[in-house]
């Protein structure tokens, strides 16, 4: 192991759209950044429901450098989009259920035979990505939904499906990313056998999310004399305390940003999104966010 590295808890940067073919030289510049933190266990999520693609190979890419020289690689998949299907009406995103409504999803996942196949193929094509993963001696999770629409009955159904799709040799983590009061119905417990993950859109480090995973997923952050056009936002800054409370209370640090995801307010369809490149001064900052204790 190297011992250069620094013994930091699991963190990194959200790659939600990895697989989309135009981010790819984005992707790569932004998971370089990581590596250059030199931290020993770095971690991304991405989502795998198709909206932004499939793109085995390149997964597989990410998590071989993210395993090198002694590091860690902690990752975590998607299998559905929350936000989507919440605008389902007139969704540009294709990818599983986003395009449908949240009660007719609920009613499909509970009861539709091929749906809840097609679900499970989902997480059955991650296997050999949890192989690589666990080869490395990291840890893969999977989080059914992304900032769900579920009842808390629904989304045991939805955990049961994804623990039926994988092998019992492969060693995967299971996690609840709830959503309550974003859509009518939704519920938020978290079962005893999965991590929760937590959304968090402030400054504040009075959360007590336990070996789980924390996000400021959908509050941007703004680099030192930048203007996002994106709301709510943080200066990159402010996000250092949660970084660490994070890492405080065993769980996984991910530093999301809109800018770099293509967000803009048309509602532009992902392989139409401009994936802007980090500057030098961008990579520089990040780097060094990374690397706080």
């Amino acid at each position: 192991m190297n011992d250069e590295l620094l013994d930091l808890p699991p963190r990194g940067l959200s790659l939600l759209h990895a697989c989309q073919p135009e981010a790819r030289r984005q992707i790569e510049t932004l998971s370089d950044i990581v590596i250059a933190s030199g931290i020993r266990r770095p971690a991304f999520n991405v989502l795998v429901s198709g909206d932004f693609g499939w793109d085995p190979d390149l997964l597989a890419g990410l998590v071989a450098k993210y395993s090198r020289a002694g590091r860690i690689p902690h990752v975590l998949f998607y299998l559905a989009n929350g936000p989507a299907a919440r605008h389902w009406q007139g969704q540009v995103m294709d990818g599983f259920g986003s395009r449908m409504s949240p009660e007719e999803f609920r009613q499909k996942i509970a009861g539709d035979t091929l749906f809840q196949q097609s679900f499970q193929h989902l997480a059955a094509r991650l296997v050999p990505l949890a192989c690589l993963i666990g080869r490395a001696g990291g840890r893969a999770a999977i989080v059914p939904q992304l900032e769900d629409n579920q009842t808390n009955a629904g989304f045991l159904t939805m955990r049961n499906l994804v623990g039926e799709a994988l092998p019992r040799d492969v060693a995967v983590g299971m996690g609840r990313n709830p959503c309550v009061g974003c859509w009518p119905g939704n519920e938020g417990k978290v079962p005893a056998d999965c991590f929760p993950e937590e959304h968090h859109h402030s400054a504040a480090t009075d959360f007590t999310v336990r070996n789980g995973v924390v996000s400021n997923d959908g509050c941007t952050y703004a680099f030192a004399g930048e203007k996002p056009g994106f709301l709510p936002c943080l200066p990159l800054a402010r996000l250092a305390g949660v970084q660490s409370r994070t890492g405080d209370l065993g769980s996984v640090f991910l530093l999301w940003s809109a800018k770099y995801q293509g967000l803009d307010a048309k509602g532009t369809p992902p392989a139409r999104r401009n994936y802007v490149m980090p500057t030098a001064t961008e990579k520089e900052q990040l780097v060094a966010f990374l690397r706080q204790r």
